[in-house]
């Protein structure tokens, strides 16, 4: 084990745990690492918004469709016939898009060619095959929405102001807001916007 370690610090082997280079992450998101992107790449990117919370497990499967249009399904012009890389032979249905504020429960799977609105909450262990849109929560294989976590006038009024745009010092100072209802966060925010 030390000797990986080794490896690794000397840059004679990749850190699993090294943030994808097409992966661009957003401010205080977390719990991310190397092993939560598969095949992360130019065609099949990872954009995550800011404040997202991600928990551990959680996959994001970025070019790692295998063809099956073709006579195997098996890699052989990969793993046998040494005729394609791997990126060669794996497909991708485009970037994975996370929107701000995202709650992704343990364990679940996100795939390629993706977008998770903002706001939105995926329930653990779910598969996420299709978009999510704002502010839903969704779960199950494939996930699905359940429903919406605030009526749509809120939805729309969160949107509007965007407080994962803010400074941080704005942040600090409206902290007792964020533990009102979205509702009244919405009434507050829109009638007496704060610079």
């Amino acid at each position: 084990m030390a000797f990986k370690k080794l490896r690794i610090l000397l840059g004679l082997k990749a850190d699993p745990n090294a943030i994808p280079a097409h992966a661009r992450i957003g401010r205080y998101s977390k719990s991310l690492h190397g092993r939560s992107f598969f095949n992360c790449t130019e065609q099949s990117p990872v954009e995550i918004g800011s404040f997202c919370a991600i928990a551990p497990g959680v996959r994001f499967f970025c070019q790692a469709n295998h063809p099956t249009d073709t006579a195997a399904n098996y890699a052989l012009q990969h793993q046998l016939f040494k005729t394609r890389s791997t990126f060669e032979y794996l497909r991708t249905n485009g970037p994975i898009k996370l929107g701000h504020d995202v709650w992704i429960g343990t364990d679940a799977v996100v795939l390629s060619g993706v977008t998770i609105g903002d706001g939105a909450v995926i329930a653990a262990r779910s598969v996420v095959t299709r978009d999510i849109p704002p502010y839903a929560i969704a779960g199950g294989n494939p996930a699905r929405v359940i429903k919406y976590r605030f009526p749509d006038e809120t939805i729309a009024g969160m949107q509007k102001i965007r407080w994962w745009d803010w400074p941080i010092e704005r942040l600090m100072r409206e902290k007792a807001a964020f533990d009102l209802p979205a509702g009244q966060f919405v009434e507050r925010f829109l009638e007496s916007p704060s610079p």
